[in-house]
This record gives structure tokens, sequence and C-alpha cells, in this order.
């Protein structure tokens, strides 16, 4: 209990300094400080020795527990990773790990330097076959595989290559929030799922809005703008269509530390964060991280600063 307190004060603190960082600070000179940490970390990555592919392989089926079979959604960023070989070499890594029987999921967000909201804003024609994916080089890489599905949705699509890829992506459209019922992620957890971050921390989990989905309207945060855009779309037949989403408010989705909230509140089985090699990396289980999650909620714990709150 004392441990979970130190953590909740910590969290509160990190909250507060970020806030008031941004309150006082102009922009450009909030966001430089941003691009230097993020500079340093790089460096660092960079002066670790690198990783072979037999090193990755074991990473991959050790560390973040990978299995033949699995369903598995990927958060990557080749930044955070020093490697010897070709990055799109982990793509297949993964698909030798988890075999033929596996299914490998990637984000593949079409927004580059914009907010979904903005980029709806504009007008942009989501193109499910061509529009490139802006969520980092393995996943346009992953995209462009011959058996890759891609999910039609016109900010939060995903593309998947494995035996259940086609269900796994087949109704994204279907609601106008991104994260329900209807939505890859969602399935992860009737899937078993397994989640992980390579070269990347919990910080960048999108799973977790599949719990803000979950509660819509009843949850406490108002977490995407009340417009419902009308979003122009072609689908896999190259027939233009009409697909109605939500798009995050990006002023009410503010998360504290990911990793530190994760080690507060949830168990190891369920979500934990890992720096292996020196380098970062986590793995989820959709499942039990859905059903902490909503217990949490339920108990009015949420990955949400009390000062965006309804």
């Amino acid at each position: 209990m004392r441990r979970q307190s130190r953590n909740v004060s910590r969290i509160k603190s990190s909250m507060e300094l970020r806030k008031l960082a941004r309150t006082i600070l102009p922009s450009g000179a909030f966001n430089s400080l941003r691009r230097a940490k993020w500079e340093r970390e790089r460096r660092r990555v960079a002066s670790l020795p690198p990783l072979t592919e037999t090193d990755f392989r074991n990473i991959l089926s050790d560390g973040l527990r990978l299995r033949a079979g699995d369903l598995v959604y990927v958060h990557s960023g080749m930044d955070g990773l020093n490697l010897d070989f070709p990055f799109y070499r982990i793509l297949f890594l993964i698909q030798e790990v988890i075999g033929k029987g596996g299914t490998v999921v990637f984000p593949t967000y079409p927004n580059h330097r914009i907010s979904s909201y903005e980029w709806l804003k504009q007008g942009n024609i989501f193109d499910v076959r061509r529009t490139p994916s802006y969520t980092g080089i393995l996943t346009e890489f992953a995209r462009r595989q011959r058996k890759a599905i891609r999910s039609l949705h016109p900010t939060k699509s995903v593309c998947a290559i494995g035996p259940a890829a086609k269900e796994l992506t087949a109704t994204h459209q279907l609601s106008p929030y991104p994260y329900d019922t209807n939505s890859p992620y969602y399935k992860l957890i009737a899937g078993s799922g397994k989640i992980i971050g390579l070269g990347a921390t919990t910080n960048y989990i999108s799973f977790g809005y599949c719990v803000d989905d979950a509660f819509k309207e009843k949850f406490p945060v108002r977490v995407y703008h009340q417009k419902i855009f009308d979003a122009p779309c072609i689908n896999h037949d190259g027939e233009q269509l009409i697909v109605r989403t939500y798009a995050h408010d990006m002023s009410t989705t503010v998360h504290p530390d990911m990793p530190k909230w994760f080690g507060t509140y949830v168990s190891d089985e369920a979500c934990r964060d890992l720096t292996l090699h020196g380098m970062k990396f986590f793995r989820a289980d959709a499942p039990k991280l859905f059903a902490e999650m909503m217990e949490l909620a339920q108990r009015d714990i949420i990955a949400y600063p009390r000062s965006v709150r309804k």
C-alpha cells in the first residue's frame, strides 16, 4: 500500500510539473525541450551494443513472451533500437516466432505531424489501398506486404498479416467510436491478443482507448470532439464511401507517465515496461489488461488527470 501511495504521489507530481512547464513556457520552448530529451535518448541508444537477429529473436520469445499461434499487436520506434540488421527483418523475425498460425498487427495511421482531428478537418480522402502509414517506417513496410489486410478507418486503421487478419479488420468502419467492439483493438481481447512495444514504452500504447470507448458517454473524460466527421474513404474495391467517426480531442486526452501508471495500478502479467540490452520494450496481455483497466475505471481510477474530467 505504501509503495502504491508513493507511486501515486510521483505520478501526480510528474503531471503537475509538465502542466506547469506547458503553462509558463512558450510552445516553441516546450517543444524544444521535448526534442532535446528525445535526441539525448537517441544518442544513448546509438551508443549501445547493437542487437543481432539472435538477440532480437530471444527478446521476442523470452522477454516479450511471444509463442507460436499468437495474435500480436506491435508498437515500434526504430530510433529506440540499435540493430545490426535491416529494420524490415523485424517483421519476418516476429513471423518466425509466431509461425504460420500467428497474426501480426500494426497501427497504420495516416495523419502526419497533425492530430486526427486536423487531418479530418482538412477533408483528406483515406484510400485503404494507397494512403501511407505515418506511425513508423516498420508499419509502412508491413502495410506494403502482399498479404497485409488494412482496416477501413480514416484515422485509426491497422494492417494485419496472418489467418486472423480478415476477421480482425472487417468491421472497423461500422462505428464512430474507433476503439469500440467493432475495432481491431477490441478484437484483441477475444483473440487473447498480446501487445508489444519495440524501442517504445507504454506511453505509446493505444489499446487503453478501448476502455474509454467501452464507457462511451459515461466515461468521466470527454475524450472526443463533439463533431462526428463524415470522412470520405476508398475501400479495397476502389469504391468511395463515407465512414463516420469521432476524433480525439488532444486537449483532454492527456496522460501521465504511463509506465509509472501501469506499474502502480496494473499487474505485471497484464502489462509491464522492460529494459532489455539497455533498450525500451513493453509487453501486455490484451484480455488481462482490459479487465484490470475496466475494474479500475469502475473505481474511478483512470489514466487521466483530474483537470480534464467532465
